[in-house]
């Protein structure tokens, strides 16, 4: 079976639908609130729901969030034996406040705290047996992995592996010369049209530069966009009605990963890609709630779209 490993951006989210904007001063009564793993878990788990093994490094916290995470992931059947929760240390914990009605959210978080995490023989264990690799961006900004990311961009560029980078909307504060390291390694990047300032001023230029990547451009419900060597094409998205977005990036990822390694065309992955965030935020929430394969292949078929996702 194909393995995947993720880096980092293990999240605890909290998630109040209220209505937005939320003032100061003002009190109100949430429509609902619930407990989920967010963050690359979503990837994770859509991950594991659509076949892929998965192996997570990274840390999580010495606290009831942190041991939460990790039973989630066992009972997932993701390869949780190389995380590290340092003593007396936090998880990355992120306060979703979204409004159904406008669509709207705001998120409120704050990293992991404690302990250095560093990249040790376990991690270069499951690196060794990995197909692929997944960093989402907001690895790179949590300062107690900075040592794992280190040593792990140190073993890729020593032993290659296939790379997805998600470049998510924090990746600005980054100085460009990490960002030019990571890129360097990647394959696929995923990235929204809000995030192109972060690593390039044209996509094309990028590609000129990194001829190796393939660009995954999101989106939202216009689909995708991929570009690759001489391909450029847009991939249209699902009309569907929309509840929550919360999430669909991370599940979106995941497609487009399995559908990758599993061998299909640039445009069936942008397809399978578009059908998971589609398929996502028609309820709320992401962590467990990803859809599975049979619900992309549902929606697949009532598209007409000719794939099977039974390989």
């Amino acid at each position: 079976m194909t393995t995947l490993v993720t880096i980092g951006d293990l999240v605890m989210d909290l998630l109040l639908e209220v209505q937005l904007p939320a003032r100061a001063g003002e009190h109100q009564t949430a429509h609902s609130l619930c407990f989920e793993a967010g963050g690359a878990c979503t990837t994770i788990l859509a991950a594991r729901g659509l076949g892929l093994d998965v192996a997570a490094l990274g840390a999580v916290g010495d606290d009831v969030v942190g041991r939460f995470l990790i039973e989630l992931l066992a009972e997932a059947g993701v390869d949780i034996a190389a995380l590290q929760m340092p003593s007396n240390s936090t998880t990355t914990a992120v306060v979703s406040l979204s409004d159904r009605q406008t669509r709207d959210h705001v998120f409120l978080g704050r990293y992991g705290q404690g302990g250095t995490i560093h990249f040790n023989a376990a991690a270069a264990q499951r690196l060794t047996a990995a197909d692929a690799v997944f960093v989402p961006g907001y690895t790179l900004l949590e300062e107690r992995l900075a040592g794992l990311m280190a040593g792990a961009f140190s073993w890729l560029a020593r032993e290659p592996r296939r790379v997805y980078f998600d470049v998510g909307p924090f990746l600005g504060g980054l100085q460009r010369d990490r960002v030019a390291e990571a890129l360097r390694l990647v394959d696929v990047l995923l990235l929204t049209g809000d995030e192109i300032a972060f690593v390039t001023h044209d996509l094309r230029d990028l590609l000129r530069r990194h001829p190796q990547l393939t660009i995954a451009l999101k989106l939202g419900e216009r689909g995708c966009r991929i570009l690759s060597g001489e391909t450029d094409v847009h991939v249209p998205g699902f009309a569907v009605e929309v509840i929550d977005t919360i999430g669909a990036g991370d599940a979106f990822a995941a497609a487009f990963i399995w559908a990758d390694l599993q061998g299909y065309s640039l445009v069936e992955c942008g397809t399978i890609a578009n059908a998971m965030g589609a398929a996502s935020v028609r309820r709320a929430g992401a962590g467990r709630n990803v859809p599975s394969r049979a619900e992309l292949q549902a929606l697949l078929d009532a598209h007409r779209k000719g794939i099977d996702l039974s390989c």
